[in-house]
């Protein structure tokens, strides 16, 4: 059996492939294969019962997949007789050249994992990018993906969320969110009446809440001038936060059809 195992399958210059190497390369693989399903099924029963999203249960599963192989990949090494230690050693040069190379992909897996296990954006959520507003569609260990309300998708790397601000309108799914809507008009007009208008014009859309003491919509006087007129915020929450820009639009209509008829002329420019 010692001899068999002994048997040279492949020789060249000083290395040597024998039965015993392929057998143990085997084995390696196979219990890579079988940690890799065993680790699918363990992530996905226990993620289920502590609520965790597709999204982030898959990615908890490509860290330990990653890991996984990476440690089948060492095994494999060493038994085919290559010593790791000196393959770092022999390689500093080159592995600093790499590591400074994909410093920003190792950057991204960080955040990454640091999204993963803080759950402060999962999938469904509504976020502002860089000025960009968009629904998570999916959450992977580098990047991430967001539908636009274009309709486009924006892939994101995984240290924005972390290194940049973020606005995440979902934070608290149960809960709606602020908007506004601008509107300067001339000094000769009645405050009063405006900001009645205004009211009128938030009451009289149906996704703006109006039954809600704490969030019901307000008229703000932001500013007085003789050259700029004056200028109203009018303020409202909602649950369409995604489609939050088509319900200001609305706003926008009613508002300047209103103000015409009653005569208020708007300021230009």
């Amino acid at each position: 059996m010692k001899s068999l195992l002994e048997t040279k399958l492949l020789e060249i210059g000083g290395f040597t492939l024998t039965v015993a190497m392929v057998l143990g390369l085997i084995f390696v693989w196979l219990s890579a294969w079988f940690l890799q399903r065993l680790s699918k099924r363990v992530i996905k029963r226990g993620l289920m019962h502590a609520n965790w999203d597709e999204g982030r249960r898959k990615s908890v599963f490509l860290i330990a997949q990653y890991l996984i192989w990476i440690a089948a990949a060492t095994a494999m090494l060493q038994v085919i007789g290559v010593q790791i230690t000196a393959l770092v050693a022999g390689s500093a040069a080159l592995l600093v050249g790499i590591s400074l190379g994909i410093q920003q992909i190792f950057r991204d897996i960080a955040s990454g994992v640091f999204l993963l296990f803080e759950g402060t954006i999962e999938i469904g959520d509504v976020l502002q990018v860089d000025g960009i507003v968009g629904r998570v569609e999916e959450i992977r260990l580098r990047t991430s993906k967001l539908r636009r309300r274009d309709g486009a998708v924006m892939i994101v790397p995984n240290h924005k969320f972390i290194t940049e601000n973020v606005l995440n309108w979902n934070y608290r799914a149960d809960i709606p969110a602020a908007f506004y809507v601008q509107i300067p008009v001339r000094n000769d007009c009645d405050p009063i009446q405006v900001r009645r208008l205004l009211l009128d014009c938030a009451q009289g859309h149906p996704d703006v809440i109006k039954n809600d003491p704490k969030r019901a919509p307000e008229v703000q006087l932001l500013d007085f001038h003789e050259k700029s007129g004056l200028v109203f915020r009018l303020q409202f929450w909602t649950q369409r936060i995604f489609e939050a820009d088509e319900v200001q639009s609305d706003l926008r209509f009613a508002i300047r059809s209103v103000l015409h008829d009653q005569g208020i002329a708007l300021m230009e420019g």
